[in-house]
């Protein structure tokens, strides 16, 4: 978080956790709800909550949006505040569809549920910049930018180990095809990152066996291949000791491992396995080493699915054949003659 916009925020007569929680809304979502901003500041229901959205609709910071049973959905629209957390352009502050509301609504709570279990990259720049400090091209950055939904990108860094979580988050989608295409644009990204967790977050656990069934299918995004041992670390290991075998010792082999030989030949050429082979002669090098050198964590990048058991407002589910985008139905999630509407369907 950014401890001078959470200041500038709490200028305005917001305490600290007040201005902490519309520093997350505006930087991740830009919509939120009552049940959200009680989870943050730790409270179930009470005067907490109904002073901070009063002083918050006063101020004109929020808008709340009537949705059905008599709930709201509060949007972050004011330009000045998105200025003040350093966003004055953010797309967050217009009206979205209703499939977008939606998953900007799951993205808060995923958001919410793992502050405290990694350092989340906040705002595209920072995102981009993290990429790049990573090592990763250009060109891979500008790629799964292009994907255009906010993704949400955390990080957990100790003395062991340095892992990047991206969450993809179906908020109700017909098709895999949209995971298919994130996992496509964000394939550069992947094979470079030296570790990263892709969680896939639903309502519902409906989509996680196809989700992992494509990510199956998109293994050259799973195994890390060192490009001194293209066919494996085993496959380097087993051409090391038959060839000391074959050439060194002058013992015979047999045809699997003379087959194996010649292949090893046409692959390991490079200068890197000139010094193994002349390491190995002499005896400091050993398959152990070989595999400390070169073997890489097998699944680099893993899929975890995670079910949000929370609660959203009715009409936020889309009905069949809805795709996003501004319609009539859209009009409708915002307008107070929805239960006219529900009564008039039904007398249809």
């Amino acid at each position: 978080m950014s401890y001078d916009a959470i200041d500038s925020l709490a200028g305005f007569g917001y305490s600290e956790r007040e201005a902490a929680f519309l520093y997350l809304v505006a930087v991740h979502s830009g919509y939120f709800l009552r049940r959200q901003f009680n989870q943050f500041v730790a409270r179930e229901r009470g005067a907490i909550a109904t002073h901070f959205l009063r002083r918050a609709t006063e101020l004109g910071h929020i808008a709340a949006m009537p949705c059905a049973e008599g709930r709201l959905i509060y949007h972050l629209a004011d330009r000045e505040l998105y200025g003040l957390v350093g966003l004055p352009a953010s797309q967050a502050r217009r009206i979205k569809s209703m499939r977008e509301v939606l998953r900007k609504l799951m993205i808060l709570d995923f958001v919410l549920l793992h502050l405290g279990r990694g350092r989340f990259v906040e705002t595209e720049p920072v995102k981009r910049e993290f990429f790049l400090q990573l090592n990763a091209r250009q060109e891979a950055v500008t790629q799964a930018e292009e994907f255009g939904h906010s993704v949400p990108l955390s990080y957990v860094k100790t003395e062991q180990k340095f892992i990047t979580r991206l969450a993809f988050i179906d908020e109700g989608q017909r098709s895999s095809a949209m995971f298919s295409r994130f996992l496509k644009c964000y394939g550069p990204l992947l094979r470079a990152l030296p570790s990263i967790e892709i969680v896939y977050v639903a309502t519902t656990p409906t989509p996680f066996t196809q989700a992992a069934h494509i990510f199956d299918r998109n293994m050259p995004l799973r195994n890390g291949v060192n490009p001194a041992c293209p066919l494996g670390v085993d496959h380097l290991v087993s051409w090391l000791e038959i060839r000391h075998k074959f050439d060194d010792l002058r013992s015979s082999i047999a045809p699997s491992e003379h087959r194996l030989l010649l292949e090893g030949e046409r692959v390991y050429a490079a200068q890197v396995h000139q010094g193994l082979i002349a390491s190995w002669k002499n005896g400091a090098m050993n398959a152990e080493k070989v595999r400390k050198i070169f073997q890489q964590e097998a699944h680099r990048a893993t899929l975890t699915t995670e079910l949000l058991t929370a609660d959203y407002p009715r009409f936020l589910g889309l009905p069949m054949g809805y795709s996003a985008g501004y319609d009539d139905n859209q009009k409708s999630l915002f307008n107070k003659d929805l239960e006219v509407q529900e009564q008039e369907q039904g007398m249809g």
